[in-house]
């Protein structure tokens, strides 16, 4: 008897908690499962493998019908509400999916004539920009305020399904499977979706405004201008450039940042995968029970903290952990996002708030990848990471201010203890956020850290062998005077030269050359900001450029002024092929210390493989005083020898070459 008393209460509480525990649940999830199926199956498999293998068409031509597909949907959203608002959300289900199916169908002709499935496209992105509309203006009517979070999970999780057995049926296909078999079995899950589609109440009732004709165009309009729902279409908008960025930089975080195959990259990210499954089945219930916006903010701080943490691991453990955090937060954030749309959307403009919800979420698709990807191209992943985690701590901003959602109470306030846990523990994780621009400026002045790019601090440690480099110049008379030293004791230095310096001074440059040292980049102007402010850094080929004037070299090595670097400096530095070095041993002689003092700062630092830093010049200053620096080196050479020490140039300490064949060279 004991055990019927327990097990009612826990079997009452997972029924709760699962998003698909109700058959009115499941015949959403159902719908959106074979909508999406087809979506993918068509756009991701039958136009990406089968068309051009079996057809012969351009390689081009699925980034075109995915465009089509996308522009029409984008266009046609907001329109679609408005015409379902007047003909009822059941006949624009119907539309809408008759718009998909004809669209489907038409991709058979892409087998004649490949553009010809660009125009299918467009009209299936048509189709799909009436369903979704309908779809939640109906569920907004069915389901209860407190209910819509776990109908929104339930959704999220079809469309999981979705993809994954669309793709999963596309890896076991071989590809020689008929692209007009496959479009076939597409317009089959569609047609199946409209036999799910006739099991939805029937539409409202067409409001008497509508007959008449006297229905406002615009009366949407002001709805906008409240405070909650303007915030909340900027945080639809975030929360699709997010999902937009992270994609665009999938495969190339994988290739450039961890070193492996997409395979081995897919199966590092499969924990977080399944960890997000598993969440999405508890964030609905915990949406309902404790109110939207302290999960959506918990959501968007954790793909924060979990996408910032990815932009500087490189380790296998770090990597799955924060992949889990960012995806849970995916998890949390999206049933809520989706609720929350219903919630704002109830007015005598359903359909229509929501198609414009719905078309900033679209923007945000469309908008992420072209920032993601532009900023991966010129910078690295690490960049565009910044930005995925960065418009979502904006985003959590938005969600944790309380004045914008205070007006709504059957949202904003929860119902359980919990929700002041999440909201307190939220709101603590954003302001600890704030510190990251800190914690970021600080790592760019660290001449040791790797979190940016590859810098090497020293060379091999099981070689007796060092390498003295001189920083700033060429500068009149000192440079010279230093070489002249060096030439006495049959040293060769490595001199990291100033682009603005060396169009002064060529003779000094092409001296240095001549007596066999090596010339290395140390930028145009020696100015900090330029590796912030410009993204393609071309500090680093001007001053290429000046030194090739100046000697005909291009050095292949290259330091950043005062070791301050930034993650698209130091891309692109690597992209062509060039070395980024910095230093161990730093005896600050720029204070001009006693020569015997700069000596020993030297000899009690050095390490084998020791990149030892000294100046001959000032950043583009003329004639400064480096007596100091001079008056040292002989006690410098003399106490490393006498320690075992053989002194190097830089290029052969690390068995790199010193100069590139061409000041365009690129890999």
């Amino acid at each position: 008897m004991s055990t019927l008393t327990l097990r009612s209460p826990l079997s009452t509480m997972f029924a709760r908690m699962s998003p698909l525990g109700e058959r009115r649940t499941r015949k959403y999830a159902l719908l959106t499962f074979t909508v999406d199926a087809g979506l993918v199956f068509t756009l991701l498999v039958a136009v990406q493998s089968y068309l051009p293998e079996q057809y012969q068409a351009s390689e081009s031509i699925a980034g075109y019908v995915l465009a089509a597909y996308g522009a029409a949907k984008l266009i046609g959203q907001l329109p679609a509400g408005y015409l379902i608002d007047r003909l009822g959300p059941k006949q624009g289900l119907f539309g809408g999916l008759g718009l998909a199916v004809a669209g489907q169908a038409a991709m058979l002709l892409a087998a004649a004539e490949p553009l010809l499935g660009v125009a299918a496209a467009a009209l299936y992105g048509l189709g799909a920009a009436a369903i979704w509309p309908s779809v939640f203006n109906m569920a907004a009517a069915e389901f209860a305020e407190d209910e819509r979070a776990r109908l929104s999970a339930g959704m999220t999780v079809a469309t999981g399904a979705a993809v994954a057995a669309a793709l999963g049926l596309g890896l076991i296909l071989p590809p020689s499977f008929p692209y007009l078999a496959a479009i076939t079995f597409s317009v089959c899950a569609l047609i199946s979706a409209l036999l799910v589609a006739g099991q939805f109440q029937n539409a409202r009732p067409i409001r008497p405004e509508a007959r008449a004709g006297t229905w406002r165009p615009l009366a949407w309009l002001p709805l906008l201008t409240s405070p909650r729902r303007s915030a909340f279409s900027l945080i639809l908008l975030l929360q699709g450039a997010i999902l937009g960025a992270l994609i665009a930089v999938f495969g190339s975080y994988g290739r450039n940042t961890l070193h492996i195959s997409v395979r081995e990259e897919l199966l590092l990210f499969a924990p977080a995968a399944a960890g997000a499954a598993c969440a999405v089945l508890l964030s609905g219930s915990l949406a309902d029970r404790v109110g939207r916006i302290p999960v959506l903010g918990a959501g968007f701080l954790a793909i924060t903290f979990g996408v910032w943490g990815l932009s500087a691991s490189t380790g296998s453990g770090a990597v799955v952990l924060l992949a889990l955090l960012a995806a849970v937060g995916l998890a949390l954030a999206m049933p809520s996002a989706s609720a929350m749309a219903m919630d704002l959307s109830q007015s005598g403009e359903t359909a229509t708030l929501l198609g414009w919800f719905l078309t900033m979420e679209s923007v945000g698709h469309a908008v992420g990848p072209a920032l993601g990807g532009a900023l991966n191209q010129a910078g690295g992943t690490a960049p565009a990471l910044w930005l995925a985690g960065g418009l979502a701590a904006v985003a959590a901003l938005i969600a944790l201010v309380p004045t914008v959602w205070a007006k709504t109470p059957q949202i904003a306030v929860g119902r359980s203890p919990l929700r002041s846990v999440l909201a307190f523990s939220a709101k603590g994780g954003l302001v600890f956020s704030l510190g990251f621009p800190v914690i970021a400026v600080y790592l760019a002045w660290q001449p040791g850290s790797q979190l940016y790019g590859q810098m090497l601090t020293h060379g091999p440690r099981d070689r007796m062998e060092v390498a003295i480099t001189f920083d700033d110049g060429p500068n009149d008379p000192w440079t010279l005077r230093i070489a002249e030293t060096l030439d006495h004791y049959g040293v060769e230095g490595t001199f990291f030269t100033v682009g603005k310096n060396a169009e002064s001074h060529p003779e000094i440059v092409r001296s240095l050359v001549a007596r066999g040292h090596l010339v290395g980049n140390h930028s145009y102007r020696h100015h900090k900001s330029d590796a912030v402010v410009d993204p393609r850094y071309g500090e680093l080929w001007k001053a290429e450029g000046a030194i090739s004037s100046a000697a005909g070299v291009c050095p292949a090595i290259y330091r950043p002024p005062n070791g301050f670097h930034t993650p698209w400096q130091l891309h692109a530095v690597a992209s062509h092929g060039m070395k980024t070095v910095t230093w161990d041993v730093i005896p600050r002689d720029w204070k001009d210390p006693p020569p015997d003092e700069l000596a020993n700062r030297v000899l009690e630092s050095v390490k084998p493989g020791s990149f030892i830093l000294l100046h001959d010049g000032k950043d583009t200053y003329e004639h400064t005083d480096r007596s100091a620096t001079l008056n040292a080196l002989p006690g410098i050479i003399e106490g490393l020898r006498a320690k075992g020490f053989q002194i190097v140039r830089l290029d052969k300490l690390l068995s790199v070459p010193g100069y590139l064949e061409s000041c365009g060279q690129s890999k």
